[in-house]
């Protein structure tokens, strides 16, 4: 018997409007079905947290600047109109609602996107050549009752290379993003795109930041795997045979399953210990 009653209300009240299955989606889904179907079915906005908005607006000073690069074919990367292009973009996501850690707020959290475009710009572009595109979305169409396609934006692409720009206290752990990058391996090469290297580009947020270049070996049968898994438990839920809770169940196992990093995880059942 379920007792999930936020997540069936919330999932049998879909309106059919078929869902975008996005790359980084896919490990969410693995990691807590629930949190990912609250979010991406029901709709249910999540309220970005701090470290999240500093990855934005470092992404949008980095992509700025790659642009401008493109265009001059040199790699003169200004540290002064990144920092002040990451500063507007959290300015305009804090209008809208960020939900900082204890201690942080929006001065803080400039702060270290300041300290990221300058750390990117010294360890990361010097070793990186000149993209031929950044930021391009790469789609593949799917055949699925309740999610119409299989989409991603990459930050980073050469003649042969993607790289993903992540950002994060700690160096990067190459394992955790080794599904996400090998989907959009998978979905460059559907493109047109020749992949023969996928990169981390880490920009490290410790007290004297740094920045990591790192190479990961792709996936493809698991990335094949996690994504037809959501595919089928989507195919299932379409069919209103079982219950939502039963499909999408929640895992307090989770790393991430706080209230610092969920803004689910008060009401979660699973997480209270009463769901089945």
């Amino acid at each position: 018997m379920s007792n999930d009653k936020e997540l069936n209300q919330l999932l049998e009240n879909w309106d059919g409007e078929k869902i975008t299955i996005r790359p980084s989606a896919v490990d969410g889904f693995m990691n807590c079905p629930r949190q990912w179907a609250m979010t991406h079915i029901g709709g249910v906005p999540s309220v970005p947290g701090g470290r999240a908005a500093i990855g934005t607006a470092i992404h949008a000073a980095v992509e700025q600047e790659w642009k401008e690069s493109i265009v001059t074919r040199k790699k003169d990367f200004n540290i002064t109109a990144m920092a002040d292009l990451a500063a507007a973009e959290l300015a305009e996501m804090d209008l809208q609602g960020i939900q900082y850690d204890l201690g942080e707020d929006i001065n803080t959290a400039t702060g270290e996107a300041v300290k990221g475009v300058k750390t990117f710009a010294e360890d990361i572009v010097p070793f990186t050549d000149i993209p031929v595109a950044v930021e391009e979305r790469y789609t593949i169409e799917l055949d699925n009752p309740v999610a119409s396609r299989l989409s991603g934006t990459v930050d980073y692409i050469s003649s042969d290379t993607i790289a993903d720009v992540k950002t994060s206290k700690r160096k990067p752990v190459v394992a955790n993003y080794n599904t996400q990058q090998t989907i959009y391996k998978l979905l460059a090469e559907a493109n047109g795109r020749i992949v023969k290297q996928s990169l981390i580009q880490g920009v490290v947020l410790k007290a004297k930041p740094e920045g990591h270049i790192l190479a990961l070996e792709p996936d493809v049968d698991k990335a094949k795997f996690a994504v037809n898994t959501v595919l089928e438990v989507l195919d299932v839920f379409h069919k209103q045979k079982v219950a939502p809770d039963m499909l999408f169940r929640g895992n307090p196992k989770y790393y991430l399953c706080s209230n610092k990093y969920c803004a689910l995880y008060a009401t979660c059942p699973f997480v209270q210990g009463g769901a089945v």
